[in-house]
């Protein structure tokens, strides 16, 4: 490809440039590494999950550089509303072969019972506090944090920012509030916007308990409404960043979607001398990092902001 590309294209979270296309609307080029490349050259059209994350449109060289061409997904608004939601229990990676032993040559296949076992007997409070180490408060316990956003406040006319330093501050408590000035722009509160997310965001439910091929890590869902006041009600979520993107190992691909269903624990509560067996059987490490379980406490949250009541406790 040999378009050109000039100003630079305004992210709320994340330090990865991007560019707006000069010569194509509704593009943006973004600096391109190669496991992302691979992720997006692999995927094919026919996957469910080509439907949650932007259009790609294959790769320019530019400035001594390679980018990847994406969907611009702000194209079309007058002023973009965007929360970046990082998911996950966890911003870096485990691997998961040291938890879910692959079978011996002589067993090819291995059951979901089996895994189960082997992960319990992996449980022990020095790996959980590991793995759940974040600078997020509500990473490990929610299993999404916000790192960024921008609203257009319609009262005031001021563009209203929240940088991923006040993001670490938010407790399970304050997100909740946060989601909600998110969805007030000023004059009046949103529900209608919220009721077309929650719509959209169960997609991604759908997609992650029943996704058997790729393991996420470090991935935002990104949050988008049309914040002027006269405009229409349009909005969309997608899910963005697969520079961690791989692929699950053959043993775990079977099982997927059960190993991904997760229950918290109180890590500071383990006992390294309680039998594995003793613990419950979904306390195990969910093999998708805890995206359904930050999925699911948003859709808890934004069902409780949509209907106006206090909201729901989180998974626990």
């Amino acid at each position: 490809m040999n378009e050109q590309s000039s100003n630079k294209f305004q992210v709320v979270a994340g330090s990865t440039p991007f560019k707006k296309s000069k010569e194509q609307e509704g593009r943006v080029f973004k600096e391109c590494t190669t496991k992302e490349k691979q992720f997006y050259e692999s995927l094919s059209p026919d996957n469910e999950l080509s439907k949650l994350i932007p259009k790609f449109y294959g790769t320019v060289l530019q400035d001594g550089k390679e980018w990847i061409v994406l969907e611009d997904l702000t194209c079309g608004y007058s002023k973009p509303n965007i929360m970046d939601i990082k998911l996950g229990l966890s911003h870096h990676d485990v691997d998961l072969e040291t938890i879910y032993s692959p079978p011996s040559s002589n067993d090819p296949n291995v059951n979901f019972e089996t895994l189960k076992q082997q992960a319990n007997m992996s449980l022990h409070k020095e790996l959980y506090q590991s793995w759940l180490l974040s600078k997020y408060i509500t990473t490990p316990k929610l299993g999404f944090c916000v790192c960024g956003s921008q609203k257009h406040n319609c009262s005031t006319n001021q563009l209203e920012k929240i940088q991923k330093e006040q993001g670490r501050t938010f407790t399970t408590i304050t997100v909740k509030d946060k989601l909600y000035d998110f969805f007030h722009n000023g004059m009046k509160f949103r529900p209608e916007i919220i009721e077309s997310m929650v719509n959209r965001l169960s997609l991604f439910k759908d997609f992650f308990e029943n996704n058997p091929d790729y393991r996420f890590r470090s991935t935002s869902i990104l949050f988008l409404y049309e914040g002027d006041c006269e405009f229409s009600n349009r909005c969309d979520i997608r899910l963005i960043d697969f520079t961690h993107t791989k692929l699950y190992p053959s043993h775990m691909k079977p099982h997927s979607s059960k190993l991904s269903h997760y229950k918290s624990i109180d890590v500071n509560n383990i006992d390294p001398n309680t039998n594995s067996s003793d613990f419950d059987h979904e306390t195990y490490f969910p093999i998708d990092g805890g995206y359904l379980f930050g999925i699911t406490n948003l859709l808890k949250i934004l069902n409780s902001l949509k209907n106006k009541q206090q909201p729901q406790q989180p998974q626990k």
